[in-house]
């Protein structure tokens, strides 16, 4: 009776994992109908990667913006949206996310950094960059600032990923468990349990409808945890090392954004964050106040106050510090809101745009 009640038991569960796989392959075919990619597929060498390019150049550096680990494009809408009508701003999907192609290379930082670069120059957005880094995406775009320094104009690190993150985390084989987290993610999200469960609830939270669901229809795919998975099997191995080799920033402009809650490993967090703006001799620190570090960039009150940071590193290419530029913003009101410092329009009659496109461009 047992074994009978076992074999039916099991029998069952296949079923309906199988059923779970039917309606998961069929609801990813209708989000790719639902949602198209609002930007273009550019090619960076025998895959695409998605790039949601807005705004005009105007002289001053491009925008990159970087998404966190398993994030996408949608992430940054109100960042992007406060940026596109002072300067060119790209939000972009790496490799397997969103709406990009697989890669077949490893999820390295470097690697990633030079696919980007390479779909950059394929829609032929030149340089300079002042890049944004959320989350694990400041890995990226520090390993971008070492590739390619002569075209970083400087970076900005929102709440971002620390090498030693695993290393230093409080809890031992935090990595492996990491790991361990993202192989039950991806067999959840192949039997679609992720669209009757929804863990993603705090990312998408203060986004608007479409943005939201953009991003939803996004994690809910199997291909998402499976390059996440790559991603953090690359960073103890490749990753870390090769940070820990880069050349030092000098004075590149960097702003380096931290949040106000910290619900887990609060200590250690705050502790790695407090050593990011070492990496610069032109750096500042702030801790926006009640912002956790989902809501920096889907919160728009948040995600204003790290576009008017880009702005400040932007204001400091010239030479300035990059804490007078993010200070003289703040206290003036020449933040997104308003007209702000930076012009709109040629250089050519700007005697601050002329200086800095003589700098970036010599």
């Amino acid at each position: 009776m047992a074994r009978r009640v076992l074999t039916g038991s099991v029998v069952g569960l296949f079923a309906a994992c199988l059923a779970g796989y039917a309606a998961q392959s069929s609801a990813v075919r209708r989000d790719a109908l639902r949602y198209p990619p609002p930007g273009r597929l550019v090619d960076a060498g025998g895959f695409r990667l998605h790039l949601d390019v807005r705004g005009e150049p105007r002289g001053a550096p491009t925008v990159v913006l970087e998404a966190g680990l398993g994030s996408f494009s949608p992430n940054w809408h109100w960042v992007q949206t406060a940026l596109a009508d002072r300067v060119r701003v790209v939000a972009y999907d790496r490799a397997g996310l969103g709406w990009s192609d697989p890669s077949r290379a490893p999820r390295d930082a470097a690697t990633m950094a030079k696919e980007l670069r390479g779909a950059l120059n394929a829609a032929d957005i030149d340089g300079p960059f002042v890049l944004a880094g959320h989350s694990f995406g400041g890995l990226v775009v520090r390993a971008f600032a070492e590739l390619f320094r002569a075209e970083t104009a400087g970076l900005v690190l929102v709440d971002a990923s620390h090498p030693d993150q695993w290393a230093r985390w409080p809890v031992p084989q935090s990595h492996r468990i990491q790991f361990v987290s993202l192989g039950v993610s991806i067999a959840a999200a192949r039997i679609g349990l992720f669209r009757v469960v929804d863990p993603f609830g705090a990312v998408t939270e203060g986004l608007p409808e479409r943005q939201a669901a953009e991003l939803h229809a996004g994690f809910v795919r199997p291909s998402t945890p499976v390059t996440e998975a790559a991603q953090m099997r690359e960073w103890e191995r490749s990753t870390r090392p090769f940070l820990h080799r880069a050349a030092p920033l000098g004075e590149l402009p960097l702003a380096v954004i931290g949040v106000g809650v910290q619900p887990m490993g609060a200590e250690t967090l705050t502790a790695l964050q407090e050593e990011l703006p070492s990496l610069s001799t032109n750096s500042a620190r702030r801790v926006i106040t009640g912002a956790t570090h989902e809501s920096l960039i889907a919160d728009r009150a948040h995600a204003t106050q790290v576009a008017t940071a880009i702005l400040a590193v932007i204001d400091a290419g010239g030479g300035d510090r990059v804490s007078a530029a993010w200070s003289a913003r703040s206290q003036s009101g020449s933040d997104v809101g308003g007209h702000g410092k930076l012009p709109i329009g040629g250089h050519e009659n700007c005697p601050w745009m002329a200086s800095r496109v003589a700098r970036w461009w010599p």
